[in-house]
């Protein structure tokens, strides 16, 4: 399941795209975490800047720089 988190925020997805689309998130968060299955993606801002949120169903939560493409955070 991919979800943006609600409807406030796949508005505010939709109209503030982000460089890093969230395919590309995706793949980068596979790389980290590999063999794992997502349940689920958000886009937010934290710190000023748009992160994507990639959760495996395995509770890790990998952090995606939604401008740059690199990885701020990995939660396990």
């Amino acid at each position: 399941m991919l979800s943006t988190g609600g409807s406030r925020r796949a508005a505010f997805a939709q109209s503030s795209a982000p460089p890093i689309p969230i395919k590309e998130a995706i793949r980068i968060a596979r790389s980290a975490v590999p063999n794992a299955v997502i349940k689920e993606v958000e886009l937010e801002r934290e710190d000023r800047r748009l992160v994507w949120e990639v959760k495996f169903t395995n509770d890790i939560e990998v952090k995606i720089d939604a401008t740059t493409g690199n990885i701020v955070d990995i939660d396990d």
